[in-house]
């Protein structure tokens, strides 16, 4: 009967266990800390996509992309859509997009918040009349010390398309 181990079986678990410790480091990264990551860019890209869809719902339904209206000029943080009962209004502010109908102030703002995503919308116009907006949008991961740009994409609205 045996009490106790061999030298030759202690030398193989302190050489064997360090071994598979560091091919578990791997997956034990990916399950904690990647996948995580990777589903809160995929959150953010929805609200992203959600905001998309309410400015294309406005553009197509919308009179003209005026360049400034009630004290606010059309820029790279603000967009202007002309509807016919009034003015939207666009702001980028503070990880944030809030949506805002100017002629009825009465009514709050829709706010949607995308801290870590990019959105850049330019207007486009010809003989200063606005026909289109283009925006473009990525979400900003921090990765291993670097940024990167996730689920980047271009899209181009124009007014009245239906």
């Amino acid at each position: 009967m045996r009490k106790g181990y061999s030298l030759i079986e202690i030398m193989v678990i302190i050489i064997v266990f360090p071994a598979v410790m560091l091919v578990l480091n791997g997956l034990f990264r990916t399950l904690v800390r990647d996948i995580p990551q990777a589903s809160r860019v995929v959150q953010e890209n929805t609200t992203v996509l959600d905001v998309l869809e309410q400015i294309q719902q406005d553009v197509d339904r919308a009179k003209g992309l005026p360049q400034s209206s009630a004290g606010y000029t059309a820029d790279n943080e603000v967009l202007l859509i002309e509807l016919a009962d009034g003015i939207i209004c666009y702001e980028l502010a503070d990880g944030k997009v809030l949506r805002r109908n100017l002629a009825d102030n009465a009514k709050g703002a829709t706010a949607w918040s995308v801290p870590n995503a990019q959105i850049q919308w330019e207007v486009w116009r010809k003989d200063g009349t606005g026909y289109a907006v283009e925006i473009r949008t990525h979400v900003k991961q921090k990765f291993r010390n670097r940024r990167l740009e996730k689920m980047a994409a271009s899209r181009l609205y124009f007014v009245g398309a239906l």
